[in-house]
């Protein structure tokens, strides 16, 4: 193995350390290093001199070097270089910013578009001019590393004959060839996870800040003194509330079906209104009085404090949910049984296998029209299941109303398109030999199709079935959000009224119903295995 390939390598490893802690962006009186910038809120930085560290341990605690020892490193490097150049394009804020305005309006071919804020300081950065030297150490270092396998690559694969076992034994392929292969695939897919980690603001970090508006969210906020006072105003205010609405109600009763002509004015319509309403006060007794004030204290405490613990559980209301429920369910059953009954005849035609033997000729028309019918029928499917049930339901719900039977056409058709290329597929898998014994004895397509394909297929037919049905029991509930009827009508309701306890119900009834079907439907299955 030739000693300069290990001390390149410890020397990339050693400039990353130090272009890490050297300037990246310098201005009188101003610079920024790596080390700076991950202090200003890009701690992921750190990976490079880490990555350093690694080379050069690798280079000097294995007696026998190897391709990867340098390649991963580097490939730390840059994914922690696309994470960064990703903050800067997707995001105008934070302590490194792209500002390409200046350029734009004075025309200039490169200005002062890089800014860095430090406290209440903003500082403008040329991107070439005042690039640290920092910088240029880290980039450098890092293509080393990733190139110097490349460089040494003869001397990297007579290290195969010292300790074959080593390296992996690939035909027709060199240990380095093998590690760049291997290495450009995670390195792509890290620099897309990177690259979209950021794009996508995923930040455990401010999951963990929030943990109190979650808090909050669920369980309720703490009462201020305003809220309390409202509570009290509507407790004391309850029996005058119940009188007044009595009233209204007398008064809309009494005047409904008189001519407006002949109906008093406003003015005395008042006066009636208020005698009433305080008849009715009056008639109130103390005990009605205080279940009024402790309905109300109840219903503005909940309004105040809102959180979706604990549920609600008036057997009323719970009543209610239940019915909505068998009414997701019966959503869910009906677009199942359609799709099935629909996918298991056409998947015969997607298959290749049972294609042929509906169409058995070995022409050049028999052959054209197998592939056609393949192909238009997987298309079929593929257009049925190419949008989400929820877009469907949106769609039937425009064309024939609301309701559930427009979440049943929705279901219907997305879990065709599932169920058909499921179907196909595993149809295509089926042992063939069987297939091949039952038509040697003279069987016709519809026969063997019967008595050889069905018997094969028919454990996994039912299984993905059952699945699909606990699947569109979850959506059916979500369906209702459109008008597609079901539960998830209510939901959408409570929702939208800040009724979060209700919706903690219906919620909770839901789990419950899916586990119990699964178990069902797991008992259904083994019957089949």
């Amino acid at each position: 193995m030739a000693k300069g390939y290990k001390f390149l390598t410890i020397g990339a490893g050693l400039m990353l350390i130090a272009g890490f802690v050297l300037p990246w962006l310098e201005k009188s009186p101003f610079y920024f290093s790596g080390y700076s910038l991950a202090m200003l809120g890009y701690p992921f930085l750190a990976v490079l001199p880490l990555a350093g560290a690694v080379a050069v341990y690798l280079s000097l605690a294995r007696p026998i070097s190897r391709a990867g020892y340098a390649l991963y490193p580097g490939m730390a490097g840059v994914t922690a270089l696309v994470a960064m150049a990703a903050y800067l394009v997707f995001f105008d804020t934070g302590a490194v910013t792209l500002d390409l305005s200046p350029a734009q309006e004075t025309g200039a071919v490169a200005a002062e578009w890089l800014r860095v804020k430090q406290a209440d300081t903003l500082i403008l950065f040329h991107p070439v001019k005042n690039l640290g030297f920092g910088f240029v150490w880290c980039v450098v270092a890092i293509a080393a590393l990733c190139l110097l396998p490349l460089a040494y690559r003869k001397a990297l694969d007579a290290d195969r004959d010292v300790n074959p076992g080593s390296y992996r034994t690939v035909i027709h392929e060199t240990p380095v060839m093998v590690e760049y292969k291997r290495f450009n695939l995670i390195l792509a897919a890290l620099a897309v996870l990177a690259a979209t980690y950021v794009w996508c603001g995923i930040s455990p970090a401010k999951l963990w800040e929030n943990r109190g508006n979650a808090r909050e969210y669920l369980f309720g906020r703490t009462l201020s003194q305003a809220d309390i006072d409202y509570i009290n105003d509507q407790k004391a205010r309850a029996p005058m509330i119940e009188a007044l609405g009595k009233a209204r109600e007398y008064m809309s009763n009494k005047y409904r079906n008189m001519p407006f002509s002949e109906q008093p004015d406003l003015e005395t319509k008042e006066r009636e209104m208020n005698r009433v309403r305080d008849d009715f006060l009056a008639g109130i007794s103390e005990k009605e009085a205080e279940r009024l004030r402790r309905i109300a204290e109840q219903d503005a405490l909940k309004e105040k404090k809102g959180g979706y613990f604990p549920p609600e559980t008036s057997p009323e209301k719970v009543k209610g949910y239940l019915v909505a429920l068998i009414e997701t369910i019966a959503i869910a059953v009906w677009g199942t049984l359609l799709a099935v009954l629909l996918a298991v005849p056409v998947s015969f035609f997607a298959a290749r296998n049972t294609l042929e033997l509906i169409l058995p000729a070995n022409d050049m028309k028999s052959r054209s029209m197998r592939t056609s019918i393949s192909f238009g029928v997987r298309r079929l499917l593929d257009s049925c299941r190419g949008f989400n049930e929820f877009v469907m339901a949106l769609i039937f719900v425009a064309v024939i109303g609301l309701g559930p039977y427009a979440g049943i056409l929705a279901l219907w058709i997305h879990t065709f398109g599932i169920l058909g290329k499921v179907f196909s597929e595993q149809i295509e898998a089926i042992e063939s030999g069987q297939v091949e014994a039952l038509t040697s004895t003279g069987a016709s397509a519809a026969q063997t199709i019967v008595f050889s394909v069905m018997p094969q297929v028919m454990p996994v037919f039912v299984s993905y079935t059952l699945l699909r049905f606990e699947s569109n029991v979850r959506s059916a509930a979500i369906l209702g959000f459109v008008g597609a009827g079901g539960i998830g009508f209510l939901i959408f309701d409570k929702l939208n009224g800040y009724l979060f306890r209700e919706v903690c119900t219906m919620m909770i009834i839901i789990i419950l119903t899916v586990g119990i079907i699964d178990h069902f439907c797991a008992r259904v299955r083994m019957k089949f295995i």
